[in-house]
């Protein structure tokens, strides 16, 4: 009987301490600031050891959607970088025009990273694609999820484009929340879709953090992105790229996706279904394990 039970409770003990160990090990290895590029601030984080992994969130969010990837790869031996553009998050803009890739390249020095594998998040893919191009030798792996692009003329979708024509009223009447609602309903929905599809969890996580977004960089710029855009010179990319989409996002994403897969010499291009734009958000566990098999495995 003392068998019996002391076997379930220790095995219980060891998964809480194994668990505890592990959170420990990510967290104690955590760096975090603030690097300046020209009058800009850029919020950074910096954590775990290993292969270095830079994040690049979606437009409107910031670092934030990115713990439990960070979590991931710090425990899987990754070292992650993660950052909030100019309007965005922690970071506080100044007044000077500054491109994205030179921000990038800022925050790299600045962790003494010569070589980086590159995630990016819808705008976040934009910053990573004109880093890419940029400097095609500080760059080993791309990973591009739910991908926009540069020069690309939205929006195919016509439920899609009423949304961003909503928005923009909600913008114009100076209606915040109004404002992220619609952007839910186009991104963290999918434009085809009801709310009631997606996690109230995770839907309300977005929303909050949106809202916070609102809030404290309403007006403000973001990054600037190159010129002439990046649509025109995707095959002169040939680092190794993942382009991950989901099934429910709009049409736009689907055919950037495809785009992106027919012009990059080595890519691969997966769709992931019953998930719209927000997906390291809603399927966190299966983008990890598609991150984390492109990172190690990913063909020559």
């Amino acid at each position: 009987m003392m068998l019996k039970w002391f076997l379930p409770a220790f095995f219980n003990l060891l998964i809480v301490f194994n668990e505890q160990a592990s959170e420990k090990n990510w967290k104690t290895t955590s760096d975090q600031g603030f690097i300046t590029i020209k009058d800009h601030r850029i919020y950074y984080e910096k954590s775990g050891a290993g292969e270095a992994v830079l994040l690049l969130h979606g437009g409107y969010l910031d670092h934030t959607i990115w713990d439990a990837q960070v979590e991931y790869l710090n425990n899987k031996g990754f070292m992650t970088i993660r950052m909030d553009d100019l309007g965005h998050g922690k970071s506080i803009s100044g007044k000077t025009r500054v491109y994205s890739y030179e921000i990038i390249e800022k925050l790299l020095n600045t962790c003494k990273i010569d070589k980086v594998n590159l995630v990016g998040l819808s705008w976040g893919t934009m910053m990573a694609v004109d880093f890419s191009l940029k400097y095609p030798d500080k760059v080993d792996k791309l990973i591009l999820i739910s991908p926009g692009l540069n020069g690309w003329e939205y929006f195919e979708d016509e439920q899609a484009n009423k949304n961003f024509e909503l928005r923009q009223i909600a913008r114009e009447k100076k209606d915040k929340a109004l404002f992220v609602e619609y952007f839910q309903k186009n991104w963290t929905d999918g434009p085809d879709y009801d709310s009631l599809r997606v996690d109230p969890a995770v839907r309300n996580t977005i929303g909050a953090i949106m809202k916070k977004n609102m809030e404290k960089h309403w007006n403000e710029d973001w990054s600037h992105l190159m010129d002439p855009p990046a649509i025109d010179r995707l095959k002169e990319i040939k680092t190794k790229t993942l382009i991950i989409t989901g099934k429910l996002d709009g049409k736009d994403i689907q055919l950037i996706g495809k785009k992106l897969d027919d012009d990059i010499k080595i890519s691969k291009r997966i769709e992931v279904s019953k998930v719209a734009h927000t997906l390291n958000l809603e399927k966190p566990r299966k983008t990890n394990r598609l991150i984390r098999k492109f990172l190690k495995h990913a063909a020559p």
